[in-house]
């Protein structure tokens, strides 16, 4: 089994991304005793029938090996994925054990999201006050000093950006060290862009607020109306874009990149 096959073994099999439930194909795989290609396949033969469900999420994850670090795709998925995925399952005792586990942890989870207590200012002491506001106070001038470290890093990267501060995706790939096909092409094979139809190259629904997609209306040679569309990135979609494809870290990142939002 390979390093990243025992890690994911070891997790829990449904873990919360971003504030939703999700499972992942090798989770899955592991649980049901199947070889992850075989799950993998799966998923991508019946792709049309999981996105019914909300966009399937492929990431390259790294792995320690002796050889050195490699990189596997995985799939993301939420409930109702994993529950499509187990009914396209033999439904020996192995995998209606792994699928009462699976019921058992998403509700769990959710009963978790609903019970969780919410944050009480009034209920904190002095002393929680006081080492609160040291704290910050601590963070701030760290953040000062990296600010004056980062910043004339930081302005190269704003001369990518167009008056209305959004980033071209050829700008991006050049960020990202990669070239503008390149990068489309990888975001089609990731299906966080459509690959075909007059909306190629623009982002599947769950992904557009990573995204601005301008219109373009134009004359055809026979004299009817067309429409044509360019694809902008957000600032939160530079790192979105950078994890999606298992891409180093900027450094720095531009402002307004790499909060938590950037990996949904």
């Amino acid at each position: 089994m390979s390093g990243f096959a025992e890690l994911e073994q070891a997790s829990p099999i449904v873990q919360v991304t971003n504030g939703v439930p999700t499972t992942t194909s090798m989770r899955v795989a592991n649980g049901t005793r199947n070889e992850h290609a075989s799950v993998l396949r799966l998923i991508r033969d019946n792709l049309a029938d999981f996105e019914e469900f909300g966009g399937v999420g492929f990431e390259i994850a790294p792995f320690d090996t002796a050889g050195g670090v490699q990189r596997r795709e995985v799939a993301v998925l939420n409930e109702e994925h994993a529950t499509l995925l187990l009914t396209y399952m033999r439904n020996n005792e192995v995998v209606k054990d792994f699928k009462k586990r699976l019921v058992r942890e998403f509700s769990r989870l959710r009963r978790e999201a609903e019970t969780r207590p919410t944050f009480d200012p009034a209920s904190l002491t002095r002393a929680e006050i006081l080492t609160m506001a040291l704290n910050a106070e601590n963070e701030r001038l760290a953040l000062e000093a990296q600010n004056k470290v980062l910043a004339p890093k930081a302005e190269a990267y704003d001369s990518f950006l167009d008056a209305t501060g959004k980033y071209a995706v050829g700008a991006v790939a050049q960020m990202l060290g990669t070239s503008q096909n390149k990068l489309f092409r990888e975001l089609r094979n990731r299906h966080v862009f459509i690959a075909s139809g007059s909306r190629r190259n623009t982002p599947y629904q769950q992904y557009a607020h990573h995204f601005e997609v301008i219109p373009h209306e134009f004359e055809r040679s026979n004299g009817e109306m067309g429409c044509s569309y360019t694809t902008y990135v957000q600032p939160s979609g530079i790192d979105f874009i950078r994890k999606k494809l298992g891409l180093p870290t900027i450094d720095p990142l531009p402002m307004g990149v790499g909060d938590d939002r950037s990996a949904s």
